[in-house]
């Protein structure tokens, strides 16, 4: 098969295809055997009359529009593949300019996207490490608690926060809205369950009373039967519930089953998760930053076809996002009043993005020459099966060892421009105070000296459940 390359504007390249007359018969005879078994030819049974019959009947040029069907993506395989184009996993635009006597293509095949960075050394970032807090502890504390708690009967008038046993009917002109037969209902503040108002209601009641009230429903209320309406309600008490906070002890501590014997080990516990917590939000908040000022500062080279092929995927997700809650897409535009083109348009801008985000981190790591060994691979693949993400799915393939050196190489790639750029204020404070002591008369400078400065790279995640779940 012969062929030549032009290369376009766009990062687009354009095939000249001459398709070799063996490799058309080959197809002209399997369109043949397709056509005659699916038409009635006159003293023939189906899929039996000869070739230069069913050309006579159905005429070569509908053979050969058959034909073309498996001949071109064909055709055009091969010519991509001998060109040594490498794959962008974007279809080619095909155009056949000739059919007879010989079969002439022409495919528009999008190139691999290019991006030029800027001088990213040059980047500050002075974000400092959260400092966890006593408060923070407690509040983690408290929620253990929360969750230990047990719900105690008492005979005092209800208050917001208790769990009251009633029985409830409510009416709406005479229809029955929300009913209650026996049930526990937890009285909380600004409560929407049933209606706004309801819980606030129930303050005061104790066991064995009732009363009735009445309560308008809000004009934007889900039911729209209702909404807007007035609803009696009639609600006996059976029984009122207080929550109960068991005791910090360590007997708690140790019924936790984390492997604590006393509360100073628990505090411990959430004291490092909460610094880990911390450390990881500071990464990802800094490799947030950092790739937004990548592609801003870049030069980019795109084939639009890449972005409009990206752009369905992004369309494709919409709409099954979508129909996962059952709402049809084109009702959904026209609720957010949006016509097809903006809903398009904001997809090709969303597709762009991304790919230049991508596209960046992946020159970065070309640029800094990041390298990840298989152990490295091979740990990472290990902590990810860890997870119930993972652990069903089979990881020991080249396919994905490939995709989880990709994440592990845009990772340190990223890291390492953390350590150049990420210049915390509480360092700069500590360095500065560090020289003047430095200019002091020696018998006076009694100053320690300054804290080296943690690496920023240490503020990457310990774990990395989540890495394979971004690689697209």
């Amino acid at each position: 098969m012969k062929f030549t390359r032009d290369d376009g504007e766009d990062r687009q390249a354009i095939l000249h295809i001459e398709v070799e007359d063996d490799r058309v018969e080959k197809h002209l005879q399997r369109a043949h055997q397709k056509v005659a078994a699916r038409i009635n030819i006159p003293g023939f049974r189906k899929g039996k009359a000869p070739r230069n019959i069913v050309e006579q009947f159905v005429g070569r040029d509908y053979l050969l529009e058959e034909a073309m069907e498996s001949l071109v993506p064909e055709a055009v395989g091969v010519a991509i593949e001998e060109s040594d184009i490498p794959s962008t996993h974007t279809p080619p635009r095909v155009n056949v300019t000739e059919r007879d006597p010989i079969v002439k293509i022409d495919a528009t095949v999008a190139l691999p996207p290019v991006a030029t960075l800027g001088d990213y050394k040059k980047l500050k970032f002075d974000d400092e490490l959260e400092v966890v807090t006593e408060d923070q502890i407690e509040e983690q504390i408290t929620q253990i608690q929360e969750s230990q708690a047990t719900w105690e009967p008492v005979k005092r008038a209800a208050k917001l926060g208790d769990m009251l046993v009633i029985t409830s009917k409510g009416l709406v002109e005479g229809k029955e809205f929300a009913n209650v037969d026996g049930g526990e209902f937890l009285a909380e503040a600004g409560s929407m369950n049933p209606v706004p108002g309801f819980s606030e209601q129930l303050k005061g009641m104790k066991e064995g009373g009732s009363k009735e009230f009445d309560i308008e429903i809000p004009a934007d209320y889900p039911n729209e039967e209702f909404a807007g309406k007035t609803a009696n309600f009639n609600v006996e008490v059976a029984e009122v519930k207080k929550k109960e906070l068991p005791k910090l002890t360590d007997a708690l501590a140790a019924s936790l089953g984390e492997d604590f014997k006393t509360v100073a080990e628990l505090r411990t516990r959430i004291s490092d998760n909460l610094e880990a917590q911390a450390t990881d939000g500071l990464r990802r908040s800094l490799e947030e930053k950092i790739v937004d000022a990548l592609v801003e500062g870049a030069e980019f080279e795109v084939s639009p076809m890449i972005i409009e092929h990206e752009a369905e995927h992004v369309l494709e997700d919409q709409q099954r996002q979508l129909a996962q809650y059952n709402i049809d897409f084109e009702q959904y535009m026209q609720g957010i009043g949006k016509s097809t083109e903006d809903i398009v348009a904001e997809a090709k801008d969303s597709a762009e993005l991304r790919l230049k985000r991508m596209l960046v981190i992946d020159t970065l790591a070309e640029d800094t020459g990041a390298s990840v060994t298989d152990d490295e691979v091979a740990a990472e693949i290990a902590l990810m099966q860890e997870t119930p993400q993972y652990q069903n799915e089979n990881l020991d393939t080249d396919e994905a060892r490939d995709a989880v050196q990709r994440i592990l190489r845009r990772r340190t790639a990223i890291d390492q421009v953390i350590d150049v750029t990420h210049k915390p204020k509480a360092a700069k404070a500590k360095a500065k105070k560090s020289t003047t002591a430095k200019k002091k008369p020696a018998a006076k400078a009694k100053a320690k000296p300054a804290a080296k400065k943690k690496p920023a790279s240490s503020a990457k995640a310990k774990s990395s459940s989540k890495a394979a779940k971004s690689e697209k």
